[in-house]
């Protein structure tokens, strides 16, 4: 670790909120707290309560935990999203007082088209959701809606006080029917602690230690839950980047982050500055768009230089796609391990995906999307088969005695977690695979550059990225009419931009839809420099470039990169869930000799598992010097 990420694990048990830039080591910096607390004796790994805002950064944290020696099931660290924490304790809350229950709505917009009945909005279903979704959020009733709404220009896709009726019956039907959503969950638990003192005393004392990531994308709701469960207390370790609050959209208010060391008394606000995942070239041109927003940054890079930022624009949107193609075409060229697999296209709007995907796929260059290989959708349909728990475990075991196939085995590991977990209703075959479709879209993904909006690649990284549709009228977006949500969309913007670790190529249309658009103004420094220093080759030479690859000498740090992602492959995993960048670069420096050795830097159950291929790749490279 470096000094601020020490100070950061190490600092007294008061109340802290570290601000985290992109890539500065924000979750490694959290487990290594947690589980120091519990290795120093100043935490009890029964007490801690770690809150996360998805599944996927809830399983990663679970995982970094378990290799830090934080066994979930020996130490029962409580680790999960808002709704998961919520959706526990009301669970409990209502065992305890013999109460069923409520079912959670599987459907909400068949509930919705309910309650909107022949109303002309029914064609608007999932944009009244949101609108409903943002006042759960923002703690706003049906009868506060319209005024709400209002007085904070909120775009919808209809009159204020016409959504605020649909709201009002969607409201009436959850209770009618004895439903909840999932925010109801949360409601329910804060309303609870709120008017049951012996209550809110036993949950505090159940959680005494109270984590919580990307806190920067709290709601007042989230919020509330989260304060609740504090009460008076210090014992709180709060991270964040302002930089990287991008959902108020949806109801995430920044300021509650900002305001927090005002909130508890004696704070002890950190920072994070370094960044170990962007080159100093892509750093730069984040930096020079973070500096059209009011938030002062403070960030370094870590990493050394690199390729430098391309920025280029384009006649229309189908040249600007043919282009981007060109450019990961130019970038596969130079050679490395699987250059499109860890390459993505981010776009502001899902609209911009269909055309850049016909032009990848028309250029040769797979395009990852979620359909499932062969064999793995074989295993899933075979388990799918099994009628009930028993006959589910039964063929887990048989997959583990019988088969040698790793991808079986790995849907054998998943069933295995699926049994543990607490389902409502019977188990069998089928709820399992409607499990894996739910739970494991990551790993249910093909190879290829992937293609995702700058809201869907937050807390994502790839090697290669283009930023596409850099243009006025989409960057910032046409419905960003306040200071806030422009301030917002130049956070998104460096977000998207933060998401490159090698690579970063910038592109925009001087036309879209027979509307002038050119080049959005945020990126106009960059693009100038861009434009000096740079020229692109023309698509055909780098197409013979890229079947006449160059000589190069691979480094040992290369040749790991290589093998995790073979591994994951195998696994079907991220290669970060094999070994993190951080590791990988510990284990090329200090070149472990024995798995003694290399446990030290990995653990000892990972390097006895792996140990054997690291150390092959190690004494080969030596060998080569």
């Amino acid at each position: 670790m470096d000094s601020d990420q020490r100070a950061a694990v190490t600092c007294p048990e008061t109340a802290t909120v570290i601000h985290a830039g992109a890539g500065s080591g924000k979750t490694r910096v959290l487990t290594h707290r947690i589980a120091y607390r519990i290795a120093t004796g100043t935490a009890n790994a029964d007490r801690v309560l770690a809150i996360t805002f998805t599944r996927e950064a809830a399983a990663e944290m679970r995982r970094r935990l378990s290799h830090l020696g934080v066994a979930r099931e020996l130490q029962s660290v409580t680790v999960g999203t808002f709704h998961a924490i919520a959706l526990a304790l009301l669970r409990q809350r209502l065992s305890d007082l013999h109460k069923p229950m409520p079912a959670i709505i599987n459907n909400r917009q068949q509930l919705l088209a309910n309650a909107i009945g022949d109303h002309p909005l029914a064609s608007r279903s999932r944009e009244i959701l949101i609108e409903i979704d943002w006042a759960h959020a923002r703690l706003i009733s049906p009868a506060t809606y319209a005024q709400t709404a209002k007085r904070l220009d909120r775009y919808a896709p209809a009159p204020h006080n016409e959504i605020a009726t649909i709201y009002k019956k969607y409201e009436q039907l959850k209770l009618h029917r004895n439903v909840l959503d999932l925010d109801d969950l949360i409601t329910r638990v804060v309303e609870a602690m709120k008017n049951d003192n012996a209550y809110a005393q036993a949950v505090r004392w159940r959680y005494r230690h109270l984590f919580v990531d990307e806190a920067q994308d709290m709601n007042p709701l989230q919020y509330e839950l989260f304060d609740v469960i504090r009460g008076q207390r210090s014992d709180v370790f709060v991270v964040g980047d302002p930089m990287q609050a991008i959902y108020g959209w949806n109801g995430s208010d920044k300021k509650l982050f900002d305001d927090l060391p005002d909130k508890i008394r004696g704070t002890t606000v950190l920072q994070l500055p370094n960044n170990y995942r962007c080159s100093p070239q892509i750093l730069a041109a984040a930096t020079t768009v973070a500096k059209h927003s009011q938030h002062q940054l403070n960030v370094r890079a870590m990493r050394p230089d690199s390729e430098p930022v391309i920025a280029k624009g384009f006649a229309d949107p189908e040249i600007e796609s043919a282009g981007i193609a060109s450019m990961l075409w130019s970038y596969a060229s130079r050679g490395g391990a699987e250059p499109f697999n860890s390459s993505a296209v981010l776009v502001r709007t899902n609209i911009q995906i269909q055309p850049i995907v016909d032009a990848l796929v028309a250029s040769d260059i797979p395009v990852r999307t979620t359909r499932p290989a062969p064999e793995l959708t074989s295993a899933i349909s075979d388990a799918a088969q099994c009628t009930n728990r028993n006959s589910l475990a039964t063929w887990a075991t048989d997959v583990f005695t019988e088969s040698s196939s790793e991808i079986q085995r790995w849907v054998a590991e998943q069933l295995q977690l699926f049994l543990k977990l607490e389902h409502p209703g019977s188990i069998d075959g089928r709820t399992f695979a409607s499990w894996m479709r739910t739970n494991s879209s990551d790993q249910l993904k093909s190879d290829g550059v992937e293609i995702l909006t700058f809201h869907t690649a937050k807390g994502r990284e790839w090697d290669c990225v283009v930023v596409a549709g850099a243009e006025s009228g989409l960057l910032p977006h046409a419905s960003a009419i306040t200071q806030d949500q422009n301030d917002e969309e130049i956070r998104l913007a460096y977000v998207a931009l933060t998401r490159a670790s090698h690579q970063l190529f910038i592109t925009w249309s001087e036309t879209r839809k027979s509307r002038i658009t050119g080049r959005s103004d945020l990126i106009s420094e960059i693009a100038d420099i861009s434009l000096q220093q740079n020229k692109m080759e023309a698509p055909s030479q780098v197409q013979t470039a890229i079947r006449k690859p160059r000589t190069k000498v691979v480094s040992l740090e290369d040749q790991l990169i290589d093998w995790r992602s073979h591994r994951a492959r195998i696994i079907i995993q991220q290669p970060n869930a094999v070994l993190d960048d951080q590791l990988l670069s510990l284990i090329a420096s200090q070149k472990p000799k024995s798995i003694e050795d290399l446990g030290k830097i990995i653990g000892q159950i990972t390097a006895s598992k792996i140990g054997p291929e690291l150390l092959s790749i190690i004494n080969k490279a030596d060998a080569s010097v």
